[in-house]
């Protein structure tokens, strides 16, 4: 097997088995293990957690990490992108975050943009970054929301005409993710659709399926769950 694709199962691996002990310690309450990630008290902050981008794993400090691509020497710089969203991630009553990251090699236009995930664990004191999924590059984020436990991120992306590519991003994109195990993962349109509608139903909302509105819940309630409310309606 190529040594490069070795390497890399093995960092994802590793990553897998990381995310995975945070994850089943706090759904069976087990003995607090011992995880890079861990934080001291006060910096339980997604701008300071780990995160597998690709076959990387990167620690931010501040929102921002530099590391060196061994192959080619360059410098690759993976930041924040915007403001993460908080909210319950994994049904223990506690703040977790959604975010967007983004990565830019040196001498590189391309910037690439990733959705991710930080759980949160007040007692032990600990925040743990999930796996990165890739969003495309030359995107545009224009908002995230968590939808009943599942990150929807909205963004623009660029028109391809043949071979030819806009320059700016133009073209809509709605995507939702949520965290399947220990991995987080796209969802397809169809069950994005249901946990927005549970999220309506739940809070003893009425769903309109063709459109996708909730019709009967609180402008609060509506915004809690990720809607936007507008005309006595709430729009996932």
């Amino acid at each position: 097997m190529n040594k490069k694709i070795l390497f890399a199962i093995v960092i994802i691996i590793i990553a897998a088995i990381g995310f995975g002990i945070f994850v089943f310690n706090k759904k069976f309450k087990t003995e607090t293990p011992k995880i890079e990630s861990q934080e001291p008290a006060g910096t339980l902050t997604p701008l300071n957690a780990n995160y597998l981008v690709e076959t990387d794993i990167i620690s931010l400090q501040n929102g921002k990490a530099e590391t060196v691509n061994p192959y080619g020497a360059a410098k690759i710089t993976t930041e924040i992108a915007g403001q993460p969203v908080s909210g319950d991630l994994n049904s223990d009553g506690q703040s977790d975050y959604a975010v967007v990251l983004k990565q830019q090699t040196e001498n590189d236009p391309g910037v690439y943009y990733y959705a991710a995930i930080a759980l949160v664990d007040e007692k032990i004191k600990m925040i743990a970054g999930s796996n990165a999924v890739p969003l495309g590059e030359g995107i545009k984020i224009e908002d995230i929301a968590i939808v009943n436990q599942a990150v929807r991120i909205n963004y623009m992306e660029r028109k391809l005409d043949g071979d030819n590519v806009e320059k700016n991003p133009s073209v809509p994109v709605s995507k939702s993710f949520i965290l399947d195990g220990v991995m987080f993962k796209e969802l397809t349109p169809r069950r994005a659709n249901a946990q927005a509608e549970a999220a309506c139903t739940d809070n003893r909302g009425t769903w309109n399926k063709d459109e996708n509105v909730c019709s009967g819940i609180a402008k609060d309630l509506c915004q809690q769950f990720g809607g936007n409310f507008e005309n006595n309606l709430c729009k996932f």
